[in-house]
Formats: C-alpha cells, sequence, structure tokens
C-alpha cells in the first residue's frame, strides 16, 4: 500500500510490474523482397490460367 501511496495512487501496471522486451529478429530485406517476388509470379501465372478458362 505504501508504493502505491507514493506514486500517488496511479495504479498503472507499468508503475509495479517490470516488462521483458525481446527484440524481434526480421528476415532480411532481400529475402522478403524474393519471396514477394516469387508470389507476384505465382499469381500472374494463376490469372493467366484463369482467363484461359474464361475464355
Amino acid at each position: 500500500k505504501e508504493e502505491i501511496v507514493k506514486n500517488g495512487y496511479d495504479l498503472s501496471i507499468n508503475k509495479y510490474k517490470k516488462t521483458e522486451v525481446k527484440p524481434i529478429e526480421y528476415p532480411a530485406p532481400s529475402v522478403i523482397m524474393a519471396e514477394i517476388k516469387k508470389l507476384n509470379t505465382d499469381i500472374a501465372a494463376d490469372l493467366a490460367k484463369l482467363e484461359e478458362l474464361l475464355k
């Protein structure tokens, strides 16, 4: 209770509980771009197949 009074009755969780921030590792931009290019190629191929079916 003393700690709450000392903090001006601030009940924010961050005042009383330490939070641990874990860094997030992402793939390299070149890897992401390669995946996007492959997806775009796959989409284009699928669209071409659909267009053929609609003829």
